[in-house]
């Protein structure tokens, strides 16, 4: 009985444990402090999701629109690359008044 019980209770510990890793693993899903290095370090295949993040998140536009996906890859991505490159400390979220004027401009 004892083993069984000592089974059960490290059976418990360790389901928590994992629970609180997927827990914190959840918190770093968005790109929120992400900085241009490791923006950099990703695949490039992730450059354009990111980017379009970034300039989506909490952005208010005129009539509820939108930075579209294609502008996105076309424009905004290849600048977030160059400005990222430029300052590769920065946080990723701080070029999102340089991205959206870059995406002004096109239109």
């Amino acid at each position: 009985m004892k083993n069984h019980a000592t089974s059960i209770i490290l059976t418990l510990f360790s389901t928590c444990l994992i629970m609180t890793n997927v827990a914190k693993a959840a918190q770093d899903i968005t790109p929120s402090n992400m900085t241009c290095q490791e923006f950099l370090d990703m695949n490039p295949k992730s450059y354009t999701p990111i980017a379009f993040w970034v300039l989506n998140k909490d952005t208010d536009f005129k009539g509820g629109d939108y930075v579209d996906w294609s502008e996105t890859e076309t424009v905004a991505t290849p600048k977030a690359i160059e400005l990222c490159k430029k300052s590769p400390a920065s946080k990723l979220e701080s070029l999102k008044e340089d991205l959206e004027k870059a995406v002004k401009k096109v239109e």
